[in-house]
């Protein structure tokens, strides 16, 4: 079934996350919760937000009112709140590639010229177990946004911690 509605689902705020169904009958869950672990070292820095997206199955088509409420939960929460959210793409399925650009299309319809975006792609190790049971290591490669506003207070730390891959900006800027 496929929804070309420009309308956004009804949704809740339970928290750290919004709930909503669409109709396809997918549970959608908008995780935007506060995350210490992105500047330890930097407790000036406030309001740093994980931002990911669960369902409890896949869609089976093209439903414009999900993309358009993840995207009016994501805009209203940059208009009530100062936070910097930092968006991974989860690659352990090879689809991380796939998440960032969907990502990008969504955020440029969030159309808000005072919030700035980000992009960033490192390498991790992985460790995986073939069908024998042996243990090998594999690169991922995971791709990263980070969104704040251009007059955040924080702005050019987390910018330039963002990009450098360091959690402590101590003596560093």
């Amino acid at each position: 079934m496929e929804s070309n509605s420009t309308e956004v689902y009804p949704n809740e705020r339970f928290g750290s996350y919004f709930l909503f169904t669409t109709v396809q009958d997918i549970v959608v869950k908008v995780n935007l919760f506060q995350d210490p672990r992105f500047f330890p070292d930097n407790p000036e820095i406030e309001e740093a937000f994980n931002f990911f997206i669960e369902t409890n199955k896949h869609s089976m088509g093209l439903d414009a009112r999900l993309r358009n409420t993840v995207i009016a939960i994501l805009a209203n929460f940059l208009k009530e709140n100062n936070p910097i959210i930092i968006y991974y793409c989860d690659p352990l399925d090879g689809r991380g590639h796939l998440r960032y650009a969907k990502f990008n299309r969504w955020f440029y319809m969030v159309g808000d010229p005072s919030v700035e975006k980000h992009d960033r792609e490192f390498i991790v190790n992985d460790l995986k177990i073939d069908e024998s049971g042996n243990v090998f290591r594999t690169k991922l490669t995971v791709y990263a946004s980070i969104l704040l506003r251009k007059n955040h207070p924080d702005y050019d730390s987390a910018i330039s911690l963002f990009h450098s891959g360091e959690l402590d900006k101590t003596g560093k800027l």
